[in-house]
């Protein structure tokens, strides 16, 4: 099959390699349609934030593959012990899978597991014609969702967590910094929640609009005084709860906005390193979160991206509206990842899509 090889840090191709078998409790998916996410973009041009230490070391070694865990296709093969149930069936899969065999997952804590495999991360992902998952990381996609809506799902996923994360509250002020994907993605959870005044900050007016059609109540332009649009909005209170979304250089500003006692959600991936106001969130009592990634289990029915695939079903949230670009062929992952990478010189909304085949004609 094809897929993309990364040789050195901004040197990917794609390339012939071999097709991938599925063991015990594995499938192997056709990949119908594939985004890069802005972090794979900065890895493997050699950004040093998170990972970027593993891929160089994986680098030295020689070629590898690296990336692709926001897709979506149909399964073609099902290994020993899997429901056969499940070949043909179309579907997106959960990036961050337990091991299942240490203390922490011993105990029913699969969010503590020291060591999860991460799709596209601790091994090949779906930047290829076909990628192998653990069965138990399969999510059916529903009839009215497309290849390209269930592709882009997995922010969406991320944006739930973000939100439980936090336990916004009935009526809570929340602020999202940055109207990129994740900005409006949790502008739209943020509205279909528990939040009262949604606010939210952008730099394009593209993106602003988009901001404001997700619902958010209040769209401030990031070039003007944030701070003091938010404390006049708030009464001279500040936001309860901030979601940070942009990663350039905003973190002191998320601490000026959040309120006493308030919570700030870190959602960007920041470059190791990056300075971060300490003194002022201690001065303020101001609780720091990362969202967790994964599943997630809320409720024993659901978990995150079955509720996520369930929103988009129902229109609650619009994850179309965010799909600019669209490439046709696995050989434009390489230009995908350049748009992706580089947004605002492409003009793009969101990631760049790749679609590798068309499943309502296979």
């Amino acid at each position: 099959m094809r897929a993309l090889v990364l040789r050195g840090f901004g040197d990917a191709a794609v390339e012939d390699v071999p097709d991938p078998i599925p063991g015990p409790g594995e499938v192997v998916i056709d990949v119908a349609c594939v985004q890069p996410s802005v972090t794979e973009c900065m890895l493997l041009a050699g950004a040093p934030v998170a990972m970027h230490d593993t891929l160089a070391r994986r680098l030295v070694a020689g070629p590898t593959r690296f990336g692709g865990h926001e897709f979506a296709g149909v399964v073609g093969v099902v290994g020993p012990g899997v429901d056969p149930a499940w070949k043909g069936a179309r579907v997106t899969a959960v990036e961050t899978a337990a091991c299942g065999r240490c203390a922490a997952c011993r105990r029913d804590r699969p969010d503590a597991c020291p060591s999860p495999a991460v799709l596209g991360f601790t091994g090949p992902g779906a930047f290829a014609e076909q990628v192998r998952v653990p069965a138990k990381t399969l999510v059916r996609v529903p009839a009215k969702v497309d290849a390209a809506e269930a592709a882009a799902v997995q922010p969406l996923a991320g944006a739930i967590h973000g939100h439980a994360a936090a336990g916004v509250r009935p009526g809570d002020a929340v602020l999202v910094i940055g109207a990129g994907v994740m900005g409006v993605l949790h502008v739209q959870v943020a509205r279909h929640g528990n939040a009262g005044l949604v606010m939210a900050t952008g730099r394009s007016p593209a993106k602003r609009d988009l901001a404001a059609r997700a619902g958010a109540d209040l769209v401030i332009d990031a070039a003007d005084d944030v701070a003091a649009a938010v404390l006049e909005a708030t009464d001279g209170i500040g936001a309860d709860v901030v979601f940070e979304c942009a990663g350039e250089g905003t973190f002191e500003l998320a601490a000026r906005c959040v309120r006493r006692g308030g919570t700030i959600v870190m959602v960007s991936v920041l470059p190791a390193g990056a300075p971060a106001p300490l003194a002022l969130l201690r001065e303020r009592s101001v609780a720091l979160l990362h969202p967790r990634s994964g599943a997630g289990g809320y409720a024993p029915g659901s978990g995150a991206f079955e509720h996520a695939l369930r929103l988009v079903e129902r229109g609650d949230v619009d994850v179309a509206a965010l799909i600019s670009h669209r490439l046709a062929g696995i050989e434009a992952l390489p230009e995908a990842l350049a748009i992706t990478g580089d947004k605002r010189r492409y003009g793009a909304l969101g990631p760049a899509q790749v679609d590798v085949f068309d499943w309502d004609r296979a």
